[in-house]
């Protein structure tokens, strides 16, 4: 079926919206949505739909679509693959224009399956509605407060990344840590095995959809190759593009065969449309959340060129190496800028490079000040990051001084413009050691909310600084 924006966005931000199926056990389907639909707090009318119960979760239900009240936009159906044909006869007889099939049982477990998916697909083209799934988990959108299974504790902040996935499990821990993390969404669409809307039509919706700026994927393998393709050059063209696939390996093939029934493709194939098109490769899920704070914090192209901090040189001379690894640059420092720092790090035992070495995690805060002033305003810097390891801070400094430390961090990025990115861990690893690891998330959330993109290590941070250098097109 050929691409239609409207269609889509019928589903996407949909303004009612019925659940078949819903029910009062928390172990099925239909207990689950409704349970999550009610607790986020969907933003219209919600249907549902059992001709078992009288009430479900406190709500009123129906027996069947044609009892509702209005049709509604979106249809949820929570019911067993062998019992689905009933309720999407129904959506065609009342005119719906979309529907979530989050049940499995179809193409991923061979002929039966594929049978029922052809079924399914052929009743919606004769009822002129879209289908989202077999075998997902649904969509996730703060504007309308529809969630996927099982997110009613997601965020209703609307965010600028929009995430496909054809795993359901994936997107819901994508949710999920996207909170924890600072990165807000626009949507999450779990599509499983795509019998109709697929990681086409998704990819060209977002493209072309106003409130996304980022668009990510979690892809298993494709239908229409060459459509695909065209579709990824297309949204790549017009935003940043993150694309984490699988099933390059030959296990992992049928690993995928066995998922969601796609087929995977060669590793070769999809290397060479990645480079090709500017599209941003990662691989799991810290990846893709690296990528994203990336993106969010310094922006497509930031330069290759970085200058580390570090108190130590073992974790400096790492940083190079790493540095190296991932092909980035690290000019030495030029001019002024070296001989103040020479002044500033005389009696601080540090040496005075690229990557520079400030003896301590922690230097006196008048010192740390004037380094990273310093630092963040070198000409020949388009990235700065600095290494702070929370459990050494709080023994030299304590929690106060240490607050201190971290606005010094937060001006840098505003006064100089210049991308700072931390590399924040703790060492504490014992059973006791928890308030670090308080201290830590404390502290990582003021630098994200300040716009300081943060990382639990330096080869994560570099490797996301390569990550978003990649390509030939910056897109939108």
């Amino acid at each position: 079926m050929g691409f239609d924006f409207s269609q889509i966005d019928r589903i996407v931000n949909a303004r009612s919206l019925a659940i078949v199926g819903a029910s009062n056990d928390p172990m099925k389907f239909g207990g689950m949505l409704a349970a999550a639909q009610l607790a986020i707090g969907f933003d219209g009318p919600l249907f549902l739909v059992n001709p078992n119960e009288a009430e479900i979760l406190g709500k009123a239900a129906y027996p069947n679509l044609q009892s509702l009240p209005q049709t509604p936009d979106l249809v949820y159906i929570g019911l067993p693959a062998a019992h689905s044909r009933q309720a999407l006869e129904e959506c065609a007889e009342v005119g719906v224009k979309g529907v979530v099939m989050v049940a499995s049982g179809f193409r991923e477990v061979g002929e039966e399956g594929e049978a029922l998916e052809r079924d399914a697909l052929r009743l919606a083209r004769e009822g002129g509605f879209r289908i989202i799934g077999p075998n997902c988990f649904g969509l996730y959108n703060p504007r309308n407060r529809i969630t996927l299974l099982p997110g009613p504790d997601f965020s209703t902040t609307l965010g600028e990344v929009a995430f496909l996935s054809q795993s359901g499990g994936l997107a819901a821990h994508i949710g999920r840590l996207g909170r924890s993390l600072g990165i807000d969404f626009s949507a999450i669409v779990s599509y499983g095995n795509g019998v109709d809307v697929d990681e086409t039509d998704l990819l060209r919706y977002f493209a072309h959809d106003p409130a996304t700026r980022v668009i990510a994927s979690y892809l298993e393998g494709v239908r229409d190759g060459r459509a695909f393709l065209e579709s990824l050059q297309e949204a790549a063209s017009h935003k940043p593009v993150v694309l984490w696939k699988v099933g390059k390996a030959e296990t992992a093939q049928r690993a995928v065969m066995g998922h969601t029934g796609s087929l995977a493709g060669a590793a070769e194939i999809w290397e060479a449309a990645l480079n090709q098109y500017g599209v941003i490769p990662a691989s799991g899920i810290d990846e893709v959340f690296d990528v994203l704070l990336a993106l969010r914090h310094i922006g497509r192209n930031p330069g290759k060129r970085i200058l580390v901090v570090s108190g130590g040189g073992g974790l400096c001379a790492y940083g190079a190496d790493l540095a190296g690894e991932e092909d980035l640059e690290m000019p030495p420092l030029e001019g002024e800028t070296d001989r103040r720092l020479r002044e500033i790090l005389d009696s601080a035992g540090g040496a005075v490079s690229n990557p520079l070495d400030i003896g301590t995690p922690l230097v006196p805060l008048p010192v740390f000040e004037a380094v990273i002033r310093e630092t963040a305003n070198h000409p020949s810097t388009d990235v700065l990051i600095f290494e702070l390891p929370i459990n050494f801070c709080l023994r030299f400094v304590g929690e106060e001084v240490l607050d201190l430390f971290i606005d010094v961090l937060i001006r840098a990025r505003k006064e100089s413009g210049k991308p700072v990115l931390i590399v924040l861990y703790s060492r504490a690893c014992d059973r006791d050691d928890l308030e670090p690891e308080r201290i830590l998330r404390k502290v990582r959330q003021e630098l994200l909310k300040n716009g300081v993109a943060v990382f639990p290590s330096m080869r994560r941070a570099i490797r996301a600084i390569s990550l978003v250098n990649r390509g030939t097109q910056t897109g939108g």
